[in-house]
């Protein structure tokens, strides 16, 4: 195959799909990292191949409509792991997010039902929506070994509590939920790298990992820039500020543009997942630019450096309030404290973090109920 802008994307960072489509991931000319899920992939996957829903309704409906979506979710992920060098993502009910108990034993259940399935530990993560109460519960679940990423990741303070709680993974999302659902949300960038007002929180986060590193030696999360994945083609209602607003059809993800996606790069992002649109567009866009002379990022955050040009991103934060006095948060507060409190007072009052929290945590729910609908109907239909 002649050489792609894909190619030259895995030159400069790790290549993560961004879907649960095996011929997607077999399609990809090297072999791709990890592979991501969370709810609207798959109850996209599983509502569009009817006999696995059957077949799972017929093992697993007495036990109920949870025991079904989780072992969907698993055996949707696993299959893809012999095409993957790394591990596949899961992501935990958003109807736990305030529950540190609840996000706990939902993730232990998804373990165990990987362990079932003959995936170790080390072929999987666990996707928690990072609020206090799953930062707290981070903690428990990476000390035990059940590895996470913090997901719905928009603040420094949402970094920090990922590394304070240990998680080996972090994705920050580059752009909102509510921009694919109003155009005029969406950014036209010459320079997404320097203009995006979200590249200064990738990059403090960035920094900050790099500098405890360097301190302490300790492990810090590696970055996974950041996805959602929103192909729903159904008339779903995202509900804003406490009401329903016209139904909906998702045109597609966190990152819009290759260029975006490029900028991720540049970042220092050691990974970046790719939606399968956008895995399309660059494998058909030929790589005709000089070979790159910049080197892979690095998973160590030993050799991490913020490029020259965007120092100036270092300091600024376009999301922060006009009360913002300039100074970032810093590992001195522990975020992850009796049920992650300081980091969701940090939410709350920050409206641009609290507002994309609560907006995945509305469509992702709104994705789950609609596999719980369809599965509770074949239960029916089977009378199991």
């Amino acid at each position: 195959m002649a050489r792609s802008m894909l190619h030259r994307l895995e030159d400069l960072c790790n290549v993560d799909v961004d879907d649960a489509d095996t011929e997607l991931i077999k399609s990809i000319p090297f072999t791709p990292h990890n592979q991501t899920s969370n709810q609207a992939i798959i109850t996209n996957a599983l509502l569009a191949d009817e006999p696995l829903l059957k077949e799972l309704v017929r093992k697993y409906g007495s036990q109920g409509w949870e025991r079904v979506y989780d072992q969907a979710a698993v055996h949707l992920t696993a299959r893809n792991l012999p095409f993957l060098s790394g591990r596949v993502l899961i992501q935990t009910s958003l109807r736990h997010v305030s529950s540190t108990a609840g996000i706990i034993a939902h993730s232990r259940t998804l373990a165990s039902l990987y362990a079932d399935a003959g995936v170790s530990r080390d072929r999987f993560a666990i996707k928690l929506p990072f609020s206090g109460a799953a930062a707290a519960a981070a903690r428990v679940l990476n000390a035990e070994g059940i590895r996470t990423l913090a997901t719905s990741v928009f603040s420094l303070e949402q970094g920090i509590a990922a590394s304070q709680s240990g998680c080996l993974f972090i994705s920050p999302y580059y752009n909102e939920i509510a921009a694919h659902l109003d155009p005029s949300l969406r950014l036209t960038l010459e320079d997404p790298a320097l203009e995006h007002p979200m590249s200064p929180r990738v990059l403090h986060i960035l920094e900050v990992f790099a500098k405890t590193y360097r301190d302490t030696g300790k492990e810090q999360p590696i970055m996974i820039i950041a996805r959602y994945s929103l192909t729903d083609t159904s008339n779903v209602a995202l509900k804003r500020t406490q009401a329903k607003v016209r139904a909906f059809r998702f045109e597609r993800y966190s990152h819009f543009t290759p260029g975006e996606i490029m900028a991720m790069a540049e970042l220092g992002c050691p990974h970046v997942t790719i939606p399968p649109h956008l895995i399309r567009t660059l494998l058909e866009t030929p790589d005709e630019l000089p070979l790159p002379t910049t080197k892979k990022a690095k998973l160590s955050y030993a050799e991490f450096a913020t490029p020259q040009r965007l120092t100036k991103l270092s300091t600024i934060d376009p999301f922060a309030g006009p009360a913002w006095n300039g100074v970032l948060a810093d590992m001195q507060t522990d975020y992850v404290a009796n049920d992650g409190e300081k980091l969701d007072e940090a939410i709350r009052n920050d409206p641009i973090a609290g507002k994309r929290l609560k907006d995945a945590e509305v469509f992702f729910l709104d994705m789950e109920n609609k596999a719980k609908e369809a599965i509770e109907k074949e239960i029916a239909a089977q009378g199991v």
